[in-house]
Formats: C-alpha cells, structure tokens, sequence
C-alpha cells in the first residue's frame, strides 16, 4: 500500500514538473501622474502539452486610463525539459485620467477547468507637474522589444529588433541610442546602419526602429533577455522596453575535436601578404596570414593558429578584425598575420590548425582540415648561384650608383616691392642674390677644372706601359677601401629623421659594400672572411646581428631604441674590416 501511495505521489510530481501556467502582471512604476503614460504587462506562459486553455485572457478593467495595447504569441521548445512553451504578452501604455490611488484589477484565464488570476496592483496618481512645461517626449509613448529568430543554437546570433511608438512623430527627434546592460549568459554587437523610416501603425500610433542588435547566446535553454532602455534629450525621462525570451538549442552530438564553437558558415585560407616575393632566405623573415571569412559568430577566437615547427620560427600574430554586425548576423572577415623566419634549407610547409564549425542551416558540422603553404628556403649562396654574370654586375653597379651623392640646390623667388624710399631690405636681398651668384660660379669653375684635371690623370695613365691582369688586381686591392665610418654616420641619421625603411636599406648597402671589399682584397666574402681570420664567437655574433635586423625589419612596432641597439652591435662586428 505504501508502495502504490509514493508511485501515485511520485507520478503527480512528474506530471506538475511538466504541465506548469504562469499568469502575472507588472508595471514600470506605482508612482504616476497625470498625463504620463506607465507601462503595464500581462504575460501567460503554459508549460507542456497537456494544459489546454478553455478562455481567452480577460483582461482587467481600464476604463479609469487612456491606454493603446499591442499583443504577442510565441511558442518554444525547452532544449532541456523538452516541453512546449506557449507565451502571450499583452502590453498597455496607460495613461491615467484621475489623481488618487488607482487600482488595476486581475487578469483571469481558465486552463483544464482551473481559474488562473493575476495580483492586483495598486497605482499612486498625483496631479500633473504645475510647471508649465515646453513639450513632453515621453508622453504616449512606448517601446517594444522583437526578435526576428523565435529559435537557435548556442552560439548562433539572433538579431534583436527595438521599436518606440508615439501618436506625436516628433518625439522620436529625442531619443538618444538605446542602452542595453551586458550579461554573462551573451555577447551583444549593435549593428550600425538600418532602415530608421517611420511607419504607421494601430491605435493612431507611428513606428520607428531605433535600435537593431546582434546577439550571441552562450549556453543553451530558454534565455531572458532583459528589457532595453532608451533615454531622452535633455530630459529625465526614460523609456523602457519589455523582456523577451530566447528558446536556445544544444548543438547535436559528434562535434569533431577541434570544434571552436564556430556557429554559422565560413572559409579559411593562407596565403603571403607579400605574394612577389619568390625567394625565402634562411634567417630573414617574411609576412603570410590566416583569414576566415563567412557568416556567424565570426570573431579572432575562431581563427585557426599556425601549428608550430622545428623548420621554422613563429611569432604571436597581429589581429585584423574587418567584421561588422549587420541584419543577417556578423559578416566579414578576421584576419591574423604572422612573422615567419625559416630555419633549415629546402621544401617549407606551413600549417594551420585543424578547422571545423557548424552550419545552423544545414544543422550538420564541416569538416574543413588543415590549410597549408608549401614554400622553399635557400641561403645566400643559391640566390648568388641563381643570378646571371650581368644580374650581378648590374647588381654591383646599382649598389655603387647609389652611394654617390648628387647635391640638389634649392631657389627661392624673391618678390621685390616698388617704394618711393629706400628700402635696405631689397637693397640686402639684391646683395644676397649676388654673393649667391658669385659661390655658384665658383663652385662650378672648381668643378670644371678638377674634370680636366682628371682626364689628364687619364691620358697619361693611357700613356703607361700594359700591366698584365695580376699586376692590374694587385693594384686594384691596394687602392680599394673600405670606409665603415661614413655607413655609421648615414645609419645613425636616419634613426635621427625616423626612417625606419631607409635604416635597414642602408644597413643592405652596408653587407654589400663589406662583400664586395672582402672579395676584392682577400677572395673571400665577410662571412668567410670573419671564418678564417676570427674565432665562432665573432661569427656567432654576426649571424645574432643579421636575425635580429630581420625581426626588427618586419616587426610592425620597430622603435628608435631598436635600431640604435642594433647600430651598436654593427659597429662592433663591421669594425674588424
């Protein structure tokens, strides 16, 4: 007998946990006056299949207000009891006729031969503000809170829609952008550019969108999404939007183990950001990226990382995030760019993490794998065996050319005046042109004679016995010279003038001139050349100096204190020379 007691009891507790109503009623305020409207809400929500509603809502008796209503019904699915949820909203502006406490009665509804009712409330009126006042915004008016999408998975944005109504279209001149409080259950983007037309509307009521918002729900069940708020211009008053409710699903089972919660539909790729380059030297690094583009949760989380690898050196990546928030979700594209330095010689593969998300329409995940870059490495030696006899006198002859300064003198006009007096200005610019005049006509007869000068060091050289080729390169390495000094002195002037570009262009000319000197003079480049004549610790230091120019080459954040580091350590490995 006790055993058939607890099974009945046990089965009327299951049966109440499944098949639950929920009547009640709510007012933004008990404190109003007259002729400023209060927001009052009737919602009914009924649980399960079984509870079958015999009534319409019969709302309370308003006729002590002046009130327009606006009604919703919504049904959704509870992703964890797995029952049906039928949801009605009934909202009222009401605006109040008379002073004095007000009461506003109950809402009944019979459900399954059972009378369900809401509490009274009680409403304090007080006389309209005697202060006359220029125009009120807030007077019949109201907002309302939508949601395009009833229903989705976690993770999976839901656009959210919020609209005010008014009698007067003026009104809506004063609203400021709403203001919507974060929690920790979603994530919320607003989206920028909408359709904010006004429209017409029930009960001689205009409407407009003034607001639109994506959001982002981050677990699973029936989610509360708490009411919005909007502010007006110069004024206290503050209009408050009704709560919604949000059916979140679960996503099924079998996601793939690298599953991110990427929610929605995408592409990944890799590929250089510098795609002319076609060699990769060992030691220097280089830029590739990572994008993902499409529609979704589309955030630099879901971006799939570059695995790491002996073959080559990675740094932590810089993020572009070009996604925005738009009526269909979040749409764009987020892109992360890496610096590469490669390690070993011969084939390079580049790879990203195992990539993977879940397609809402389609309710199936895809398996998109891993993204590769195949690339080759060489040294210095095979770009030098690559190039063509005249590719690297050319070569030589740019590296020459460009260290030859061309002076450049600069004129300025000189605007003289007509006076009746004497001016002492014009009479000092007049003499400024002319001692100008006389240091250009000496410094070009300077030029013109040192020219002669020079084809007579010609003629008679011509006029020399033939030297044979190895008298001609012993001559040759004996006038050759190497000034170290004058490549310091341009590098630290362009630190000065902040150019970072031309600092480690010069340093390029700096490694050019010190090979071309060294091979030259001892037949041998300077890496060779600090092999057979130093110990490994100034080789060791060489080959820190030329990793170290790389990274601060390509690193997007090179500073002064950097590269005058740098210039440092270059004076002391070129000064051996």
């Amino acid at each position: 007998m006790i055993k058939k007691n607890l099974y009945i009891v046990f089965l009327l507790a299951s049966a109440f946990s499944f098949a639950q109503v929920n009547l009640y009623s709510e007012v933004n305020t008990q404190d109003a006056r007259v002729n400023s409207p209060i927001t009052f809400t009737v919602v009914l929500e009924i649980f399960g299949e079984d509870l079958i509603q015999e009534t319409p809502v019969k709302l309370p008796d308003l006729t002590k207000f002046e009130y327009a209503i606006s009604s919703e019904q919504n049904t959704l699915i509870d992703p964890v009891k797995k029952i049906r949820i039928n949801q009605m909203v009934y909202q009222f502006a009401l605006n109040p006729r008379q002073t004095g406490t007000v009461k506003i009665g109950s809402a009944l509804v019979k459900i399954n031969g059972k009378i369900y009712k809401t509490e009274p409330i009680d409403i304090y009126v007080k006389e309209a503000d005697k202060k006359p006042l220029a125009y009120n915004p807030a007077k019949n008016m109201y907002l309302n809170m939508q949601l395009e999408e009833r229903e989705v998975y976690k993770d999976e944005p839901a656009v959210v829609i919020l609209k005010a109504f008014s009698r007067n279209i003026s009104s809506f001149r004063h609203l400021e952008p709403a203001k919507f409080e974060p929690t920790k259950n979603m994530a919320i983007r607003s989206i920028a550019n909408f359709d904010e037309s006004i429209e017409d509307s029930e009960n001689d009521y205009s409407a407009q969108i003034v607001g639109m918002f994506v959001i982002i729900p981050k677990v699973s069940g029936v989610l509360d999404i708490p009411g919005m708020e909007v502010p007006f211009t110069n004024h206290k008053n503050v209009l408050v939007s009704n709560r919604a409710r949000l059916n979140v699903k679960r996503l099924p089972e079998g996601a793939p183990e690298n599953f991110k919660n990427a929610v929605g539909k995408y592409d990944v790729k890799i590929e250089m950001i510098d795609k002319s380059k076609e060699n990769f030297e060992i030691n220097k690094a280089f830029n590739i990226s990572v994008k993902i583009s499409g529609k979704g949760n589309l955030s630099p989380s879901i971006v799939p990382k570059i695995m790491p690898s002996p073959d080559y050196e990675i740094f932590e990546p810089k993020i572009i995030n070009n996604a925005i928030a738009t009526e269909k979700g979040i749409e764009g594209e987020v892109e992360a760019q890496y610096v590469i330095i490669p390690k070993k010689r011969g084939d390079l593969k580049i790879t990203t993490e195992d990539f993977s998300y879940f397609d809402p329409n389609e309710e199936k995940y895809v398996e998109l794998g891993p993204q590769f870059l195949a690339l080759n490495a060489v040294n210095a030696q095979d770009i030098a065996n690559a190039k063509t006899t005249l590719q690297k006198v050319n070569e030589y002859t740019n590296n020459v050319l460009e260290k030859v300064d061309s002076p450049v003198m600069s004129t300025q006009k000189l605007k003289v005046k007509e006076h009746k007096k004497i001016s002492w200005i014009v009479i000092l610019g007049n003499l400024l042109i002319v001692g100008l005049g006389a240091m250009l006509f000496l410094y070009f007869n300077k030029k013109i004679k040192d020219k002669k000068k020079q084809q007579l060091e010609k003629k008679k050289i011509a006029s020399r016995p033939i030297m044979t080729i190895a008298e001609t390169e012993a001559l040759l390495k004996h006038h050759h010279s190497f000034d170290a000094d004058s490549h310091f002195d341009y590098l630290k002037k362009m630190i000065q003038q902040g150019e970072t570009s031309r600092f480690f262009q010069g340093f390029d000319e700096l490694k050019a001139d010190a090979d071309a000197y060294c091979k030259t003079k001892h037949s041998l480049n300077f890496v060779d050349y600090l092999k057979s004549n130093f110990s490994l610790h100034q080789l060791e230091k060489y080959n820190q100096l030329i990793a170290k120019v790389n990274i601060e080459k390509y690193s997007p954040y090179s500073s002064k204190e950097n590269q005058t580091e740098i210039l440092n350590e270059i004076e002391e490995v070129y000064h051996q020379l």
